[in-house]
């Protein structure tokens, strides 16, 4: 009679251990480049973006007009220069062409910091709010699908990126 007891006591044990096991695990997914393309600041995002390249590709093409000016200039009036004054042209053009070439290099490079710059509190946001919808619903792992690194998802995965974006568009 005790081992029944005994027996029964550990089986059910064992049962709701094997039961909160399969509870442990609560997994989810979002795909977090929908939500930073749909985030309500990534319209004034683009438009400032779009506003500094069009400044940038203005000084851009204003320093290749000078350019193109200045060599012009120098081809109708180089037969009349000496040797010396030739070579002084010359020069200028060279340096200004490395000029325009080092203005357009580093344009990009800071049009590309900008637009990190301005991205950054956009996926600040966008974990803020996986993390809060995670830890309120209780799921162990978040898993971003939109990096394709994902190799499986289960039907029982939960997609929580329209509550993200949800709670993302409130704000």
């Amino acid at each position: 009679m005790k081992i029944k007891i005994l027996l029964s006591t550990v089986l059910l044990f064992s049962t709701l251990v094997n039961l909160k096991a399969q509870n442990i695990l609560k997994i989810g997914h979002v795909n977090i480049q929908e939500l930073a393309q749909k985030h309500p600041s990534m319209d004034s995002i683009r438009a400032v973006v779009e506003q500094e390249t069009k400044d940038m590709e203005e000084v851009y093409a204003d320093m290749i007009a000078e350019h193109e000016s200045k060599l012009k200039a120098f081809e109708e009036e180089s037969t009349g220069y000496s040797d010396f004054v030739k070579t002084a042209k010359q020069n200028e053009l060279i340096e200004l062409a490395q000029k325009i070439q080092s203005f357009r290099a580093s344009a990009e490079q800071q049009l590309q910091q900008r637009n990190m710059e301005l991205i950054r509190p956009v996926y600040e946001n966008i974990n803020q709010e996986i993390s809060n919808i995670a830890g309120y619903n209780k799921f162990t792992y978040i898993l971003d699908v939109s990096t394709g690194s994902v190799a499986y998802i289960s039907p029982e995965s939960e997609n929580i990126t329209p509550l993200v974006l949800e709670r993302l568009q409130k704000k």
